[in-house]
């Protein structure tokens, strides 16, 4: 697997960028490193749980290989419509993403906010580059993160981790006003050139698909 490295500087710039114009390329180049990034951290996780590092039920355990799974399909798809990721290697922020329920799963929460706030700054975009099928694709992979999302809170509520209900927006936050300002928020959550410990793309073990239909758009 061939390895490619980012700055957070390059990455920077793309933001900066994206308040004049951001290229259909820039757009995917980022949502694929993102994506990326999830299926990595996912897949950290995952074996943190089976070593008996992080105490996740069969069923959390579960969802996260199915969550992995629709990332690496995001991931394919993006890739095969010519993005090119920023980076495939990249940093934890804070150690115990991967040895505690509740940092994991609050962790997971804001980066699944971010995912989908970022998919729908790339739909706005799209549709003013006048790309009707990459906005189609943007609301199909935003919709899936809006759907880890609650699950995500789901298991957090149960866990006494946060209040609330799962399903508790009527509208998805609007946290961005380009894709780039989302690459740059990942950089100052400390998931890229952070000085964590570094992950690459995949990850540990195999991705599974079992139970994860609709694997292409």
């Amino acid at each position: 697997m061939t390895t490619l490295n980012a700055t957070p500087g390059r990455i920077s710039l793309l933001a900066q960028t994206a308040a004049q114009c951001e290229t259909v390329q820039q757009i995917i180049d980022i949502a694929a490193t993102a994506e990326a990034l999830a299926v990595t951290a996912i897949g950290g996780a995952i074996q943190s749980a089976l070593d008996g590092q992080l105490a996740l039920n069969d069923e959390q355990i579960q969802f996260l290989k199915a969550a992995r799974a629709a990332e690496q399909a995001h991931y394919e798809v993006l890739v095969g419509a010519g993005a090119k990721p920023l980076t495939l290697t990249f940093t934890v922020p804070d150690p115990r993403i991967v040895t505690d329920v509740g940092v994991l799963l609050t962790t997971a929460i804001n980066l699944e906010e971010a995912f989908i706030a970022a998919y729908l700054a790339a739909a706005q975009e799209f549709a003013i580059l006048g790309q009707p099928d990459l906005v189609k694709l943007a609301l199909q992979i935003g919709g899936v993160e809006a759907e880890h999302r609650a699950h995500l809170r789901f298991y957090a509520i149960t866990g006494g981790v946060i209040s609330g209900v799962p399903n508790n927006v009527a509208f998805e936050k609007s946290l961005f006003t380009s894709v780039g300002a989302a690459a740059e928020a990942l950089v100052q959550l400390g998931f890229i050139g952070g000085d964590g410990p570094e992950i690459t793309y995949p990850g540990p073990g195999e991705i599974d698909y079992s139970g994860v239909t609709q694997l292409r758009p």
